[in-house]
């Protein structure tokens, strides 16, 4: 597996999570500037799933205010392995609390956690 080849947000679809933790406000937030920057966002309802779409290469990254840590660190592993970046976590608080995902190709990996920074706070 290899994450995908991007240049900026315009460059694929970008995984987005929600669920019933976090406001729907955030996610809608996230949308907003994703699509001001040019990007389309995905959702399938499976963040573990999507998270395994963004190591294979499928989707440009992914998203999400709150995981808990059972599903999202085995996707976490396979995109560091497959040469991607991932927000980096205390597994002790993602394990007891969950906590944000944000996962990308190293590309758009910075301006990702600054978008995420301004709608998801951690």
């Amino acid at each position: 597996m290899k994450t995908a080849e991007t240049e900026g947000f315009h460059d694929g679809n970008f995984g987005v999570g929600m669920n019933g933790r976090t406001e729907t406000s955030l996610v809608v937030d996230f949308i907003r500037v994703l699509a001001e920057k040019g990007g389309l966002f995905y959702r399938n309802a499976s963040g573990g799933l999507s998270l395994a779409y963004v190591a294979a290469g499928r989707l440009i990254g992914y998203a999400e205010p709150h995981m808990n840590a059972w599903d999202c660190l085995a996707g976490q592993l396979l995109i560091a392995e497959a040469g991607g970046i991932i927000e980096q976590q205390s597994a002790d608080q993602m394990l007891k609390t969950g906590g944000r995902v944000i996962a990308s190709t190293p590309v758009l990996f910075d301006d990702l956690l600054v978008m995420s920074d301004n709608t998801f706070p951690v």
